[in-house]
């Protein structure tokens, strides 16, 4: 379940990814290996053997040398500490998503950080809207901050490896084959570029496709022959590998998909505005050691969902005046209308301007 609070720091950076340290560079000879990291060393040295190892990454350049400037922005120096400093309030795995990125990152946080300043500078954060929006934010950062320690306060989480070992099947990956046949929604416009397929249409296709395949013809074949998903019947139907827990596969694939072995086909399901027919072309278990880290982030996501129902349930509303909370668009009963009855002859009556015929 998606939690309902959403910070806006993660909205604002949601455009950039960030970086993290990356992993010291392999030394090129044993001997390199063993040098110590040495900061007064002379860069430029020549002697492989006798070299530093070069610190690299945000974390590594600050703990070593935190006043060295690493970038010009708008004409000022920013050194390793002040572009840590924009990064520390983004967690690891977000900073380490796309190292390519850093710059950017250091580069939007830093105008953020400097506009913000000046908005403040005008008083903006005591102006309306955006006082009440930064005090939104406020609290759903401290709304986070007191679900995490409840839940944290909850005890012990789960063993990761006992998790892994009761749900074999939420760590089991599969790799997916389709054919796709569409069909059109009825009252969908006649267009030379839409499906004007009828679902009827559509279901003697996919029957005449599953008899075809039941007659040993080859799945590959026939997606990039009969399937109307151009993206994946060029590459023979191919749709990519997906975890059997994944929630945005929908049930009935699910299900199908549960009841197959590598090689073997579905018969036709129904989707949204078409049929499908699925081919499992491999099955394969993640290794723990590679699940673990998503295991104690869905653990802990666990327990943050449960303690926010706790609350959720503490706080359960009770509507005593239905009409408060009832949609203001919506005509209320036994209200007088001011605006003047259709076909009445009321002398001085305001009436709204008729609207011009539809043009044909």
């Amino acid at each position: 379940m998606k939690s309902s609070v959403v910070l806006l720091s993660a909205v604002l950076c949601a455009g950039f990814a960030f970086g993290q340290a990356s992993k010291p560079a392999t030394p090129s000879s044993p001997a390199t290996a063993t040098s110590p990291t040495t900061p007064s060393s002379a860069p430029n040295s020549n002697s492989s053997s006798t070299s530093p190892l070069k610190a690299r990454g945000p974390e590594s350049v600050t703990a070593q040398d935190p006043n060295r400037v690493v970038a010009t922005i708008d004409g000022k120096q920013i050194t390793a500490k002040e572009a840590l400093d924009l990064l520390k309030p983004f967690p690891p795995e977000q900073r380490h998503q796309l190292e390519a990125n850093l710059p950017m990152a250091v580069q939007q946080l830093y105008m953020r950080k400097q506009l913000a300043g000046e908005a403040a500078k005008l008083s903006l954060d005591q102006q309306s809207p955006y006082k009440e929006q930064i005090e939104t934010a406020r609290q759903n950062v401290l709304l986070q901050a007191y679900l995490k320690k409840l839940a944290d306060s909850s005890g012990p989480a789960q063993d990761p490896k006992q998790f892994y070992d009761s749900h074999p099947g939420d760590f089991e990956q599969v790799k997916l084959s389709g054919i796709f046949v569409s069909f059109a929604p009825p009252g969908t416009p006649a267009s030379s570029n839409a499906n004007v397929r009828t679902e009827d249409q559509a279901k003697d296709k996919v029957s005449d496709i599953e008899k075809k395949l039941a007659a040993g013809g080859d799945f590959a074949t026939l997606a990039r022959t009969e399937s109307d998903n151009k993206q994946s019947s060029a590459s023979g139907g191919d749709l990519g590998t997906y975890s059997t827990s994944d929630p945005q596969l929908p049930k009935d694939i699910k299900d199908a998909i549960t009841k197959l072995q590598p090689g073997q086909v579905s018969g036709p399901i129904r989707i949204p505005n078409g049929y499908v027919i699925i081919k499992v072309d491999s099955r394969t278990q993640v290794p723990f050691d590679k699940a673990r880290a998503n295991i104690v982030q869905r653990m802990e996501n666990e327990k943050s969902q449960a303690a926010l129902k706790q609350q959720m349930d503490k706080y359960k509303i009770q509507v005593q005046d239905p009409d408060f909370f009832a949609s203001s668009s919506a005509p209320a009963s036994n209200v007088p209308s001011l605006q003047r009855p259709s076909g009445s002859n009321t002398p001085g009556a305001s009436s709204p301007s008729p609207k011009p015929p539809a043009q044909r």
